[in-house]
């Protein structure tokens, strides 16, 4: 059985690993999830600002476009088993970018649990987020 993730996730810096980049102040996610659809609405303070990402998602459609902070993204979702994987794909400086966050749940239900791997130039960073 496929995990829903509708609901407000708020970020546990705690209980998270950022790698060697900088935490947000905060991170929310506040997802609608009713399978093969998604709306994934990713607000988060950090250095850089305050910014709010919408991801309007159709799970093994083909890749979309979306902008985030002015630049333009490729991002596709699909399942691996019980996990939902959402590749974004961009580039920076003429720099290939990507990040493949791997979302699943507890065994309860209680926390979202994010994988990210940040494929950028200076090499590979690895985050582990509970929400």
């Amino acid at each position: 059985m496929l995990p829903n993730f509708t609901g407000a996730w708020q970020l546990i810096h705690g209980e998270s690993d950022f790698g060697f980049l900088a935490p947000p102040e905060w991170h929310l996610d506040t997802i609608t999830h009713e399978d093969p659809q998604a709306r994934i609405r990713t607000r988060q303070k950090d250095a850089t600002g305050d910014v709010t990402v919408d991801r309007d998602l159709t799970v093994g459609q083909e890749p979309m476009k979306i902008m985030i902070r002015g630049r333009e993204r490729q991002i596709i979702a699909f399942w691996q088993a019980a996990v939902l994987v959402l590749e974004t794909r961009s580039e920076v400086s003429g720099n290939g970018r990507r990040i493949e966050d791997r979302r699943s749940m507890d065994a309860g239900g209680a926390w979202l649990i994010i994988k990210r791997l940040h494929e950028q130039p200076g090499g590979a960073v690895r985050q582990r987020l509970r929400l």
